[in-house]
């Protein structure tokens, strides 16, 4: 009899221990999601002779990517979650994110990252905010995102904000809370060799209109030199069709004398659910540092995206950059002056 009560006990023992996990498996998710966006691009003047040059590339305003991410309720309101994001060249199959050498926050990777978008375990709750640990976007370029029609684009003959303020950093710390309308951030990131940094931003959003200010440190893995960036801008919807963005961001160091002031405008307009029209316009004034002057860089695109169902669209796109005065020569360009590039994307989600 003390036999069976000993194993009646050790079974119920071992069911308290099953108990909670399967709780938990009824509250948690996991998710397969990605992006695959090819473009087709032909660019003048993208050679040393001024030559035009056509390739096949990743996506124009988004690149392509392969995710996994999962939440589990904790319960009083308390989440725990992850993501694993990695960038995939669609051209090639290979991974995304590569960086020559270990510097401002980055590891050297030069093949590219398993996970390089982003690697993150985080918390959040209702009450107390959100809090993540990983390699993650920088708050900076989450603001800039939200005053500019497209967001970040994912090419650098259109994107101009994104190549000051970097876009992630490894070795973060980040914490948020809404307050109301308006949500305030904070991350630092510690250097482990490869440089340090940190950043701060507030964001307002009420009904149409949304305003956001952000700074961020970004410091040389040499120590020393620290890029400072100081940005602000706005979006408000005009009407249910139309949706207009202004922003602004300055670019300077503590010891080189590197200073941009960048301004940009842009404005979407649905003309049907379908057809989105976008056009956007950014100057870059550069002040001379190094072995250059002053200079310019000016950049101008329109775009046409329509979606064939809920997870797929076209689209088509125009741009013209133009370089003057002692404006350091973008890579993708042969020489100084001006570039044309026409883009044409197929973009599948799942």
């Amino acid at each position: 009899m003390q036999h069976f009560k000993n194993a009646a006990m050790r079974s119920m023992a071992g069911l308290a221990l099953v108990a909670p996990a399967f709780t938990f498996a009824q509250t948690s998710s996991q998710t397969l999601y990605g992006i695959m966006d090819v473009t087709v691009r032909h660019a003048s003047n993208a050679g040393a002779n001024r030559g035009g040059l056509t390739n096949v590339g990743d996506g124009l305003f988004g690149g392509s990517r392969l995710g996994f991410k999962g939440t589990e309720d904790l319960g009083g309101g308390t989440r725990a979650f992850y993501v694993l994001e990695m960038g995939i060249d669609p051209s090639t199959g290979l991974a995304q994110q590569s960086t020559a050498t270990a510097n401002y926050g980055q590891v050297a990777s030069a093949a590219g990252r398993a996970f390089g978008r982003e690697s993150l375990v985080g918390v959040s709750s209702d009450a107390l905010g959100v809090l993540t640990l990983g390699r993650q976007y920088t708050l900076a370029h989450q603001a800039a995102a939200r005053i500019q029609p497209m967001g970040n684009p994912n090419t650098d003959a259109i994107t101009v904000l994104s190549n000051h303020h970097m876009a992630r950093q490894d070795n973060m710390i980040k914490y948020a809370k809404d307050l109301g309308p308006v949500t305030l951030a904070g991350s630092v990131t510690l250097s482990e060799g490869n440089g340090r940094g940190s950043g701060l931003s507030a964001t307002y959003a009420s009904g149409p209109f949304e305003a956001v200010a952000y700074g961020q440190n970004l410091s040389a893995a040499t120590g020393g030199e620290t890029r400072k960036i100081r940005g602000a801008g706005v979006a408000y919807r005009i009407s249910t069709d139309w949706k207009a963005f202004l922003a602004y961001m300055e670019r300077s160091h503590e010891i080189s004398l590197q200073r941009n002031k960048v301004a940009s405008i842009g404005v979407n307009y649905s003309v049907t659910p379908l057809l989105t029209l976008t056009a956007s316009y950014t100057q870059d004034r550069q002040n001379a540092f190094a072995a250059n002057g002053s200079g310019d860089r000016k950049v101008a695109w329109v775009s046409a995206d329509y979606y064939l169902s809920k997870r797929t669209d076209v689209y088509a796109e125009v741009d013209r950059n133009r370089i003057d005065g002692g404006y350091v020569l973008p890579a993708f360009m042969g020489t100084r002056g001006s570039q044309t590039g026409v883009t044409v994307g197929l973009r599948h989600r799942f």
